[in-house]
């Protein structure tokens, strides 16, 4: 005697719903099968209601995934404002430490001078797997307190726009063209003001 194979196994949603499409089609109007339980009717709903919810988890996956976008692009953003302000009440202040604590900062341990930072090296733009985003790190250089970052589009004069900062020696890009070649250059940004652009790096946006 033969039995059924349900095939469920390993499907995927979208998969699940084009296999119960499918039953639903081989099903109606069958003389085999002429009364189905559950129906032809009930089948289709099922599929149609497991749809509609697989849409709407699709769009809030997304919405998730842009608003923690611009929350972490906002959360780099005022790390960069903070780092830059500590580096205004460092020289304000000449190195005064009741003046440093009643702007709110605590006071760090005395370094030792640095002086004008490097540009950083080693600056890598890496496609990710989001279409018109990438990755870019550099090596760390001492004494930088942040980093910023701009990009240009391919032209025969570049014209580089901020498009964000980072604390650490790495960032996420977005909001490129995929297919367009853009250049990329990093900045460090110390007690002593920024550093110079690295070597600009390019990439064709995925």
């Amino acid at each position: 005697m033969s039995y059924a194979k349900l095939g469920l196994d390993g499907l995927s949603v979208p998969a699940k719903i084009q296999y119960g499409r499918r039953l639903a089609a081989a099903l109606t109007g069958n003389p085999n099968f002429p009364t189905p339980v559950p129906s032809v009717a009930a089948l289709t709903t099922g599929v149609e209601e497991l749809e509609a919810a697989y849409n709407d988890a699709q769009a809030a996956r997304l919405s998730a995934k842009t608003k923690t976008g611009i929350q972490d692009e906002q959360n780099v953003t005022l790390d960069l404002l903070v780092a830059r302000l500590a580096s205004y009440v460092d020289n304000a202040s000449g190195g005064d430490a009741t003046k440093i604590e009643s702007a709110g900062f605590a006071v760090r341990a005395t370094p030792t001078p640095i002086g004008e930072l490097p540009a950083p090296t080693d600056v890598q733009v890496l496609p990710s797997k989001h279409a018109g985003s990438a990755e870019v790190s550099w090596k760390n250089v001492y004494g930088a307190r942040a980093y910023t970052i701009e990009r240009a589009e391919e032209a025969s004069t570049l014209d580089w726009k901020a498009i964000g900062n980072s604390t650490k020696r790495e960032a996420a890009l977005n909001s490129m063209v995929s297919g367009r070649k853009y250049w990329f250059r990093v900045a460090a940004i110390g007690t002593a003001g920024q550093s110079a652009w690295s070597d600009p790096v390019p990439l064709f946006a995925p």
